[in-house]
């Protein structure tokens, strides 16, 4: 990979950068970016606190033949100026046969002098190599601490790496447990291993640690429902048995659920001790109303559920594996107790051990909207499997995923691309993944839907998979949508 980088600094905007090889046009160069060392050496300019002057972009050397080129990028301004950088060119030498190291960078943390972390601390960025990416390992003072987890979707690398498909999924993060690591300043070193042995620093940053009760608070996600979710209720004029938590099994019921977790466990200071289902500040549901439900066999009401997607993240905190949570909500018998319609606020709190607490996702909560709707019908909920969203694919690929709801009422899933009627998917595959994550739903043990298609038929190029369910009733869902690269390889005459 030839890497293309600089910046400009003009009173008049700049409309694109177009990417020049031998004076051929290659690509349009990924711009706007930021340049803290343009900052600080031109601190005086005209709104350079505003400003992010940076390009970028790169191109495959594999696409020149060895020996000397000429590289140069045009800038295109508002005005309709357009400036040659730098004058006639700059020569390279193109060597096919040297392996290159892998190049990237260091997101979080940023350029700031000194950075300050506790608890729980994200290490994030991107790496690429022309031969694929084998690790990436996180440094603490010359000694390795851990290997970040790699392969997330990065487009705004794709785009600045047109020539290289494997740069939108780049990405790696490292949760970093800072209670392993003593109080103090220390030096973090990013390095990236390519498949072939060779490495390359990243980013060094110094990042001062401090750690005291106060802030080893839980942290976590409240997954669904989402904010400005419409939550409704059945059964809302019968009076329900006051229990704790207050639900009758034959109504709608609304699941809450995310994931938590706790510093501290290896000193068996820390540890989630509870998590509370908040509705206006109010406590309705507690993991103390942990129990098994016969009626969809699953615990709810409980915190320690599998959560294998968590653990992918945080493979260093030894409760991440069954760090979820899950409450049953029954919006009718709230309704029915005298908990009014119309706008309300959820969050969860979290406490651990060492009487510390967090509301997730903040406390300020989320705006959920109550409604009785006895005659409704739930939705179809599901999802796209495969592909992933920017996944290159060739050849027959079979697309595939989930739809599931209350009523195991679906007839059809409808495959759409580019908005264009494309056919039926088979219905019914084992999805044993989606009941245990879904109760809820009835059949969502036979859930699965899968659609075998041959994308020589459409053009290389950017395309939009979108999927829809049927169900009995009449009822159109879509369930998402999800946008794909077709790569055929071109037959030449």
């Amino acid at each position: 990979m030839v890497l293309v980088k600089g910046w400009v600094l003009d009173p008049i905007s700049v409309a694109k950068i177009e990417l020049y090889v031998d004076n051929a046009f290659f690509h349009q160069v990924n711009k706007g970016l930021p340049r803290i060392d343009v900052l600080e050496a031109y601190p005086n300019y005209p709104g350079i606190q505003h400003i992010a002057p940076g390009f970028q972009t790169g191109f495959l050397a594999s696409r020149l033949s060895n020996g000397a080129h000429s590289v140069n990028v045009k800038i295109y301004f508002a005005d309709g100026r357009v400036f040659e950088l730098p004058s006639g060119g700059r020569t390279i030498n193109i060597d096919n046969t040297l392996n290159q190291t892998p190049f990237g960078n260091l997101d979080i943390p940023d350029l700031a002098a000194q950075y300050n972390a506790s608890g729980s601390f994200p290490v994030s960025g991107w790496a690429a190599d022309t031969d694929g990416i084998g690790r990436v390992d996180v440094f603490i003072d010359g000694g390795i601490l851990q290997s970040a987890m790699y392969g997330d979707a990065r487009p705004d690398v794709g785009n600045t790496f047109p020539d290289f498909p494997a740069a939108n999924f780049s990405a790696f993060i490292a949760n970093i447990d800072t209670t392993r690591i003593q109080d103090g300043v220390h030096l973090m070193e990013v390095v990236a291993y390519d498949r072939l042995g060779l490495s390359k620093l990243i980013g060094r940053r110094q990042v001062q640690i401090f750690n005291n009760e106060t802030n080893l608070k839980p942290f976590g996600y409240l997954d669904e429902p989402k904010r400005d979710a419409v939550l409704f209720g059945t059964r809302c004029n019968i009076t329900p048995v006051i229990i704790s938590p207050p639900v009758n099994f034959s109504s709608h019921i609304t699941p809450v659920r995310g994931w938590a977790l706790d510093l501290g466990t290896r000193q068996n200071l820390g540890r989630v001790s509870y998590v509370e289902l908040m509705i206006d500040g109010v406590r309705w549901v507690s993991t103390d109303d942990c129990a098994f439900s016969t009626t969809f066999n699953t615990f709810t009401n409980c915190y320690g559920l599998p959560r294998f997607d968590v653990q992918r993240y945080f493979p260093t905190y030894p409760d991440s594996p069954r760090s979820g949570y899950m409450f049953t909500l029954d919006i009718g018998a709230l309704l029915a107790l005298g908990v009014r319609p119309g706008n309300h606020v959820m969050k969860v709190r979290v406490g651990d051990q060492q009487q510390t607490f967090t509301e997730l996702p903040g406390p300020q909560g989320i705006p959920v909207f109550f409604e009785c709707a006895e005659n409704r019908v739930a939705a179809v909920q599901g999802f796209i499997d495969i592909p992933v969203s920017f996944d290159y694919v060739k050849g027959n690929v079979t697309f595939q995923g989930w739809a599931a709801n209350e009523r195991a009422s679906v007839a059809a899933i409808e495959i759409l691309v580019d908005g264009d009627f494309i056919g039926v998917a088979q219905y019914g595959f084992p999805r044993p993944d989606v009941q245990q994550a879904n109760p809820f739903l009835a059949n969502a043990i036979n859930s699965g839907w899968r659609f075998t298609m041959d994308t020589t038929k459409l053009s290389n190029a950017r395309h939009r998979l979108t999927v829809r369910a049927l169900d009995t009733g009449g009822l159109r869902t879509e369930i998402g949508s999800v946008d794909f690269y077709v790569q055929n390889i071109t037959a030449v005459p």
